[in-house]
């Protein structure tokens, strides 16, 4: 009780700060001045175009181009402001009389190509805004592939997969090297075990490559591969977190697989989701308390999937070892439970600007599937304990084992699809507290 008295001081703390940081602090990448302005009348061309976000821009992953009322359109220039690092300054030649759209595209710190565009008029002409349409220096789609709500479905779906794989991986090793009383090298199930390692350390780390390359193609105005943009693309921030990722994978692969040191793989696979930690949107808002919610969220969660994934491998054929092993999984994944439902939460208010966008936005109604999924297995832990576990332990005989090793299966399903919409989640745009009223958005 007092280790859950001091849990929940910590997270009235987190709350609190969260809620200070929600008063001074805005959503990812949203355009919040211009100049010239939206819709001004200028009477003559201005010699720049400037835009200011809502966080610090990369000016080498932006770009900005003047489409004019005849639909020709001309890409601009683009540099950094020396004094605002959240600024633009595209450089434009002399406009002759007419009306123009500024469109823009720049990848926020999130990893998520972001786009929108505005008119303007030089001028007492009053000819009609050009159209999007015209615009051919940006890519026609603002994501690659198939989308859903905005969200690239390719990237989306190895992502939440490769996160499955890690996790199940890392709880799997961490319950077979730390405090086990069932040792890898002399136990029935060893050689199960060493396998599912094998193989969840392999996938793992080709998943994670191919999300990477799939969030190249996605974050590329092209859509393409190759030259100075995706050089440019691999010299960003972002691309390091993806890139650490890529590294610890093939390290735990390696210290797994080959070195055969499973207590070293494992910690490459607690590192690897400590990194993720920093990937998505809690790279770009509220940081301070977002990253290590989402670490935590991720920690907690291979645990609990570790778990499951444990009991799976390792007591197929033994009754004994199974109902040990049961009681072992179950108090660790009631304090998994605990951090998972915290931590979520905690992101949750952190990415959500109200209780009504909760219900109106696509974010919302992903986190209410999670939340839902979530509950679900709550349900399995709450049956387990009050049913499966104490007749396991009474030794009532094969027909019990028997069904709580099919529930078990039916669990890790649940879970890995809630992860899944995780991944999901990370594509999808939190709704900004306010749009700006002077420019069209397109999240991506």
């Amino acid at each position: 009780m007092r280790a859950v008295r001091r849990g929940l001081r910590a997270f009235g703390v987190a709350i609190a700060l969260l809620l200070v940081l929600r008063a001074v602090a805005q959503a990812h990448a949203m355009l919040v001045g211009a100049e010239p302005a939206a819709n001004a009348h200028l009477n003559s061309g201005p010699a720049r175009v400037r835009l200011v976000f809502s966080e610090e821009i990369d000016p080498t992953l932006a770009r900005l181009s003047l489409i004019a009322s005849d639909g020709t359109a001309r890409q601009l220039a683009v540099r950094g402001d020396p004094h605002d690092v959240r600024a633009l300054i595209g450089t434009v030649e002399q406009l002759a009389a007419g009306a123009y759209r500024v469109r823009w595209r720049v990848v926020s710190a999130d990893g998520h190509p972001v786009e929108g565009s505005y008119a303007f008029w030089v001028g007492a002409g009053s000819q009609a805004a050009p159209p999007l349409t015209a615009d051919t220096t940006t890519a026609a789609s603002p994501v690659w592939g198939p989308s859903i709500v905005g969200a690239p479905v390719v990237p989306a779906v190895l992502r939440g997969a490769a996160l499955a794989l890690l996790m199940a991986l890392t709880g799997l090793l961490g319950f077979a090297t730390l405090g086990s009383p069932t040792p890898l090298r002399d136990h029935a199930g060893a050689a199960r075990v060493r396998r599912a390692i094998a193989w969840l350390s392999v996938s793992t780390a080709v998943l994670f490559v191919l999300h990477f390359v799939a969030w190249l193609l996605n974050a590329s105005a092209t859509h393409r591969l190759g030259g100075e943009e995706t050089t440019t693309l691999l010299r960003s921030g972002v691309a390091r977190v993806e890139e650490w990722r890529v590294g610890l994978a093939a390290l735990s692969l390696w210290a797994s697989a080959l070195a055969r040191r499973p207590r070293l793989a494992f910690a490459f696979a607690v590192t690897a989701l400590v990194v993720s930690g920093w990937a998505g949107h809690s790279a770009a808002m509220y940081p301070v308390v977002a990253i290590p919610a989402k670490s935590l969220h991720l920690l907690a969660g291979a645990a609990w999937l570790g778990g499951l994934t444990w009991l799976v491998t390792v007591t197929r054929d033994d009754s004994i070892t199974m109902r040990r092993e049961a009681l072992r999984v179950s108090v660790v994944a009631l304090w998994a439970v605990v951090f998972v439902a915290v931590s979520g939460t905690v992101q949750a208010i952190a990415f959500l600007p109200s209780v009504r966008a909760v219900f109106t936005s696509a974010y919302g109604a992903i986190t209410i599937a999670k939340a839902v999924g979530l509950c679900v297995l709550v349900g399995f832990g709450a049956y387990h304990r009050s049913r499966s576990l104490p007749r396991i332990s009474t030794g009532v005989g094969t027909p019990a084992i028997d069904a709580f090793r099919r529930a078990l299966g039916v669990e890790v399903v649940v879970m890995v699809l809630v992860i899944l919409l995780g991944g999901w989640l990370a594509y999808v745009s939190p709704p900004p507290p306010s749009m700006a009223s002077h420019a069209t958005l397109t999240h991506s």
